[in-house]
């Protein structure tokens, strides 16, 4: 009888199980590449830092056009934006953004006030300046599709400094979905908007802490 040579298959299986795993390991997928990069991410750095430890006033500014069509527009983006600051510098404190609302309302042309002036009327350390460019649920031009977008000339204004006491400043331009428009059918102007200024919020307040990103 002919012996078994086990040492013979050792040799032959060892390198078809690494020809086997190998696009496994090179494409980054599976319980090798692919559990690391999600949990690893990718680390962000803070834009700027200067919010830590500061009182903060969110102040935002929409045109004539988007208060028509989005009269809560000031009040929906202060509350998510607070909402993230809140969650991710919470050492910070923020003004109620009820009394800054009230501030712009009863204040005519306050908007061509510097935005340190205002600061300093609340006695806060930083105020975050929101400006709307873009603010809607339906993709232009298309009634029957929906895709939410806020865009805004977001800066930070350190109200110690002299001058205008401007230390950072960045566009912010979110899309929800960020794949396309949806059809209205889909999906409901609540759910977009909402959707939108979450995104919105976040990223806007990424700018001022580190953060890891993960593939969307």
């Amino acid at each position: 009888m002919r012996k078994f040579n086990w040492w013979h298959w050792v040799q032959i299986g060892i390198p078809l199980l690494f020809v086997l795993l190998m696009p496994v390991v090179l494409t980054g997928c599976g319980f090798f590449g692919g559990v690391y990069s999600d949990v690893a991410g990718t680390p962000m750095p803070a834009q700027y830092t200067g919010m830590q430890k500061k009182s903060i006033l969110i102040l935002v500014y929409t045109d004539s056009s988007t208060e028509f069509l989005y009269p809560q527009a000031r009040k929906e983006v202060s509350s998510f934006v607070a909402y993230e600051l809140r969650k991710h510098l919470p050492k910070s404190k923020l003004l109620p953004s009820a009394a800054v609302i009230k501030y712009q309302n009863d204040t005519p042309g306050w908007d061509a006030l510097p935005v340190n002036t205002i600061g300093r009327h609340f006695g806060v350390d930083r105020v975050l300046y929101i400006e709307i460019i873009k603010y809607h649920t339906h993709a232009p031009g298309g009634r029957n599709l929906m895709q939410g977008q806020i865009e805004a000339h977001v800066a930070v204004y350190d109200t110690h400094l002299p001058g205008s006491g401007r230390v950072f400043s960045t566009v912010i331009n979110t899309l929800w979905p960020k794949s396309g428009p949806e059809p209205v059918f889909h999906t409901d102007s609540s759910a977009v908007l909402y959707n939108t200024l979450q995104r919105f919020g976040r990223s806007v307040v990424r700018c001022f802490y580190p953060w890891t990103a993960h593939p969307e």
